[in-house]
């Protein structure tokens, strides 16, 4: 189940989301804008969301690994633990234009994540695992 994909998308940001609208068009999906700080970690998250830094755009592409925890662990501490809310019952990885680089069905409705990064700041890879 493991996938794999290089990637290099604008504004070096991904999103992580169970699909759907946006609160303020009806929907249930909450954009956590206002807790994105670079300097402190590369995840921004609220309850329905995460955004998530990657390798800067101009720097060249970062690899992207998603799977389950136990599968893309890198033997490392994780850089982000925490939930969203998938009432969809799907993750969805998109970037800003709202391309989807992965989709995953069939997750609960609250779905757990761990998040590895290569590096601390600029990350080359980005590990994504769910439980």
């Amino acid at each position: 189940m493991i996938k794999i994909q290089k990637i290099q998308p604008q504004n070096s940001i991904i999103f992580i989301t169970g699909g759907g609208e946006l609160v303020e068009h009806g929907g249930y999906v909450e954009v956590p804008a206002d807790k994105i700080d670079p300097d402190n970690t590369l995840v921004a998250a609220s309850r329905t969301m995460l955004i998530v830094c990657v390798r800067p755009e101009v720097d060249g592409e970062t690899e992207l690994t998603f799977g389950r925890s136990s599968e893309v662990d890198p033997g490392w501490p994780p850089g982000f633990v925490g939930v969203i809310a998938t009432p969809p019952r799907q993750l969805i990885i998109h970037d800003v234009y709202g391309d989807v680089l992965i989709r995953q069905p069939d997750v609960p409705d609250i779905t757990r994540l761990r998040i590895w990064f290569s590096h601390p700041l600029w990350p080359e890879r980005v590990l994504i695992g769910i439980d």
